[in-house]
């Protein structure tokens, strides 16, 4: 008898182990009830990538609907609603996309594959006819701050040294934010006529309380020289994104006892202003 219940004693405890190592690699049966989920995109077109924010995705087991600012409001009838073996869902629907461009809107054939787990939710949209072929991954959730602020900024520059102030005052320079792989860092590249080619890698990117984005990192410039060739110097990034606007500056102290590119400056059009108008002025006093 003691060696019966010693056996179902242990029997009982090797169920508990599996039970509960099999609960750590699932969604725990969960139930599915009709949700609405908050979510962001990564979209692939044949032309390259891009990022998408505030989109809003909400399912149930016969219809989901998607909208989103950029790409529009998608009606899928779901064909397939499934259990996995891991205690998630799979979904399956077919639709369509209505996207306003610059013909008005037009209506898109598209699909939509998702997985509805515990702890994360993933769909991808897929158009075939929108720009050589479109796809969606959407993902439940807030974006990540990296690719938030992906994207090509455009904005006036001036640069600030020992020796000068205000010099040279651009308009419509780019510069452009590309997020990384793992979404935990940007990659930053800046070219200008006067000050060279500027290259930051891992980029750092947090999201304040306001909603503005701030980032540092390190990184290098390649400047002409006076008698041609460019030479390699250190170079510093700080900056901030709020909504569509880059404010940053490009500091490179080994330059003319520390020289920094200013971009986007609250004060630029005055800068470029004034500089028009002395230009303006001296041409005049050459001509008389």
């Amino acid at each position: 008898m003691k060696k019966l219940l010693f056996s179902m004693a242990a029997a009982l405890m090797l169920m508990s182990v599996f039970t509960s190592c099999s609960d750590d690699n699932n969604d725990g049966g969960f139930q599915f009830n009709e949700q609405t989920y908050n979510a962001w995109s990564k979209v692939v077109f044949a032309y390259g990538s891009m990022y998408d924010a505030g989109e809003t995705l909400k399912v149930s087991l016969s219809q989901l609907t998607f909208h989103s600012a950029q790409w529009g409001d998608g009606t899928f009838t779901v064909s397939e609603f499934k259990q996995n073996e891991d205690g998630s869902f799979a979904v399956v629907g077919t639709g369509k996309v209505t996207i306003a461009g610059h013909g008005g809107t037009k209506d898109y054939d598209a699909t939509v594959n998702g997985t509805i787990g515990k702890s994360a939710q993933t769909f991808v949209i897929t158009l075939p006819s929108v720009m050589g072929g479109t796809v969606l991954n959407v993902t439940a959730g807030e974006i990540p701050a990296a690719a938030a602020v992906d994207g090509t900024y455009t904005g006036g520059t001036y640069a600030n040294s020992k020796y000068f102030q205000h010099y040279q005052p651009t308009k419509d320079e780019k510069v452009t934010l590309k997020a990384s792989n793992a979404l935990d860092a940007v990659a930053i590249g800046y070219t200008s006529a006067t000050w060279g080619d500027f290259t930051f890698e891992n980029v750092t990117v947090a999201k304040g309380a306001d909603g503005t984005y701030t980032l540092s990192g390190e990184g290098k410039t390649l400047m002409p020289g006076m008698k041609g060739g460019t030479s390699e110097y250190a170079s510093t990034f700080e900056g901030t994104v709020n909504g569509k606007t880059l404010v940053a500056t490009f500091a490179v102290p080994g330059v003319m006892g520390g020289t920094t590119v200013y971009f986007n400056a609250a004060d630029f059009d005055d800068v470029f202003e004034a500089a028009n108008a002395e230009k303006e002025g001296t041409e005049g006093e050459g001509g008389v």
